[in-house]
């Protein structure tokens, strides 16, 4: 299902997605859904490579912020995206590669659908054992471990991957999400029930 080849979540999901999550003039997932003075919803970063709606080729505010955002549909598209994330996350055991391509699309996303299903991902993980991590390739190795870095879970990977060397000098710390001393590990960390 995941390929790294897809830049964003967005771009992942979309293939298979009911057609009204997508956005009408790049048939991607829609990310952040803006209601255009036309009535029309368009995904923001679509309307901000454009002057005019692309509807009624009415003048866009200056300031795209101030469109009122589609709740409905961004909530849609969350719940779409966290059944998606969960699919993929009952599966990890058969398709790692597939897991891990979501957990690096999922990076830096702080909507509560993109952490329930990365925290579901990682939960699927500790089941698969150092077994199934020594399947992936040793640059996939690298990526999963570097990913579980930055989800703050550092030692998942050195459970998962107990061989591999944390010691080359090519090797760089990825950045943290959250300042240190805040780091929770995604698998502790705890999101309110329906929070959006």
């Amino acid at each position: 299902m995941a390929s790294p080849m897809k830049e964003t979540l967005e771009e992942e999901f979309c293939n298979d997605a009911p057609e009204h999550l997508l956005d009408p003039i790049t048939f991607k997932l829609f990310h952040n859904p803006v209601v255009a003075p036309s009535g029309e919803t368009y995904d923001l970063a679509t309307l901000s490579r454009t002057k005019s709606d692309p509807f009624t080729r009415e003048e866009l505010p200056q300031d795209l912020s101030k469109l009122p955002v589609n709740r409905a549909l961004k909530r849609q598209v969350d719940s779409y995206v966290q059944k998606k994330l969960e699919r993929v996350a009952s599966n990890a055991e058969n398709d790692l590669p597939s897991a891990l391509a979501c957990l690096r699309l999922t990076l830096g996303r702080t909507e509560d659908c993109c952490l329930n299903g990365t925290r579901a991902i990682v939960q699927s993980l500790q089941q698969v054992g150092p077994k199934g991590a020594a399947k992936l390739s040793p640059k996939e190795q690298q990526d999963l471990d570097m990913v579980l870095q930055r989800l703050g879970e550092a030692r998942l990977g050195e459970e998962l991957l107990p061989e591999l060397d944390r010691t080359s000098t090519k090797r760089q710390p990825p950045p943290r999400l959250l300042p240190p001393g805040e780091q929770t590990p995604l698998s502790q960390a705890t999101t309110p029930a329906g929070g959006h």
